[in-house]
């Protein structure tokens, strides 16, 4: 099968195949009577898509990974397909700059074939997978004759119509899903109705029709492991590219110890997702999956990828005690971020003592009016200054995530950002372009006041471009002061303390030198100022 449109979108057949005729016209969902290894369920983590030149990481997708443990629980036979951990450095080039990672559709059809699932799953975490996930649930229904096709992820959760729309996908799972798909599968099976099911999109006597996600997994222990022996393990680990970006040892794997957040960043779509509170495991469940990782895997690091890990002192105390106690001889990071606020001297050093050699702050704003008025998170700026120093005391690594591009906020507001950023004297800053995702409060204020530049689409979302404008301004103007920082302020490291650079970034010169030139590149690429685009706030910055 040609990569139509390079990938852009797949003609719809004129000839569509009696049984598909038959699921669409009648809404006959035909598994085996009861579930067993006669029905087969292939889950499949699409594309990555990302601007020519930007780092592209690999990480397991531990969501299929746990809904694929629960099927399995349940007598099902299951796969996991990760298209871009199966052929990682297959990059095809887009339109507007952007390229795509991964399989391709020849290679997706044919897996699906030989597989022969009466069920495909795809996933669609990010707004900019969302048509590659078009594509291979068209490609499952139409080329290979699947009967049942269901979406889930953040996208689909917070647009389940626009998904529905599609005459190839059958279902949405809403939010988190384990429970939802397998009791959809439960209930197909037995041909039993499923239009009560919670977080349940479909299609009804030609209707949309959209149960919204209102419970949640209460206790989380209840959950399998995620089924990582049917994710290429191997591949994560040769590649080693974490979400991080760099690790400081091999192999190493994210793991996830509790679910939801209770915080209401303006940006966020985690509280949509998995909910407003948090949902923690028990500690000895959480220790008990280290010690497994440990020895089936060899692993050597974790990283944890919690909304906020230390959101409950005494758990994440109880934790990192069990850690030493038990002698996993583990390092571990937080690439996910965690709050400023749920941090102090004495955690920072308990962490330390447990394997912790790096630490993320979600400091995001370093203007105390956008911080609390428009991020809507109430951190004091000498609260930030204080748990930075003292991280950065006790020899961890320290990074910082910030924000910066949001409504109401100004380019000096910006400013203050980068100079806070520099001035905490950071290993690292990741600084993000406010990104108006599907489900979040800064989604909703875009689309109210007409914030969302023009041609605005969900395919070219990403945290390197900006998808806002407004009266104090232009999507490209922050493009080139985001760009411009993250060098100047990163680079500042090695001026600063080359060993302490080398230390951080020598794993990833060496296991992939390319994607760090080439994300260099980019970032000088999109720095570059036209005179017409100049702007008094980045001759600030000189």
């Amino acid at each position: 099968m040609r990569e139509w449109n390079q990938g852009l979108g797949l003609p719809r057949p004129t000839v569509i195949p009696v049984r598909l005729r038959r699921v669409l016209e009648k809404g006959e969902y035909p598994l085996a009577d009861s579930p067993n290894k006669s029905t087969r369920i292939l889950l499949i983590s699409p594309h990555y898509r990302a601007p020519r030149g930007y780092k592209i990481d690999l990480t397991p997708p531990l969501g299929l990974a746990y809904i694929a443990a629960v099927l399995e629980r349940e007598g099902y036979t299951v796969k996991i397909l990760d298209v871009v951990a199966e052929d990682f450095h297959n990059r095809l080039a887009m339109n507007y700059g952007y390229v795509r990672a991964g399989l391709s559709y020849e290679a997706i059809e044919h897996r699906i074939s030989e597989f022969k699932p009466a069920v495909v799953g795809v996933s669609c975490l990010l707004s900019s997978q969302f048509q590659d996930m078009c594509n291979i649930c068209q490609i499952a229904k139409e080329k290979c004759g699947v009967p049942i096709t269901v979406v889930g992820g953040e996208h689909t959760s917070a647009l389940p119509e626009e998904s529905l729309e599609k005459h190839y996908i059958d279902f949405v799972v809403i939010g988190e899903g384990e429970y939802t798909m397998r009791d959809l599968m439960r209930r197909i099976s037995e041909g039993a109705d499923y239009s009560d099911l919670d977080g349940l999109g479909f299609k009804k006597d030609g209707q949309i029709v959209v149960n919204p996600k209102t419970k949640f997994i209460e206790n989380i222990d209840e959950l399998p492991l995620p089924a990582r022996h049917l994710l290429p393990m191997e591949t994560y680990f040769k590649t080693n590219i974490p979400q991080s970006g760099t690790s400081a040892k091999s192999p190493n794997t994210p793991m996830m110890t509790s679910r939801g957040c209770p915080g209401r960043c303006v940006f966020c779509a985690t509280a949509g997702f998995w909910g407003n509170r948090q949902r923690a495991r028990s500690v000895r469940k959480v220790l008990d999956e280290m010690e497994t990782l440990v020895r089936d895997y060899g692993v050597r690091e974790i990283q944890f990828i919690d909304d906020n890990l230390t959101l409950n002192r005494d758990r994440a105390m109880a934790l990192f005690n069990g850690m030493i106690e038990r002698n996993l001889d583990l390092v571990w990071n937080t690439p996910q971020g965690i709050a400023v606020w749920g941090l102090d001297e004495e955690v920072l050093k308990k962490m330390k003592e447990s394997g912790c050699y790096e630490i993320t702050l979600g400091i995001e704003s370093g203007d105390p009016g956008v911080l609390k008025n428009i991020v809507k998170k109430s951190i004091p700026m000498d609260k930030i200054e204080r748990i930075a120093k003292a991280a950065r005391k006790i020899g961890l690594i320290t990074k910082g995530y910030f924000v910066v591009g949001l409504p109401g906020e100004t380019l000096e507001q910006m400013n203050k950002t980068f100079e806070l950023a520099k001035r905490l004297r950071l290993d690292a800053v990741g600084i993000f372009i406010a990104t108006p995702l599907p489900g979040t409060e800064l989604y909703r204020i875009c689309k109210e006041k007409g914030y969302l530049k023009e041609g605005f689409s969900h395919e070219r979302v990403n945290y390197a471009r900006g998808n806002i404008e407004t009266p104090d301004f232009t999507p490209r103007q922050v493009e080139q002061l985001v760009s411009k920082n993250i060098l100047r302020i990163n680079l500042g490291l090695l001026l600063r303390n080359p060993l302490r650079f080398f230390k951080k970034y020598f794993r990833i010169f060496f296991t992939n030198p390319g994607s760090l030139v080439k994300y260099v590149l980019f970032l000088l690429r999109e720095s570059r100022a036209k005179e017409e685009q100049a702007t008094s706030a980045s001759s600030k910055l000189e």
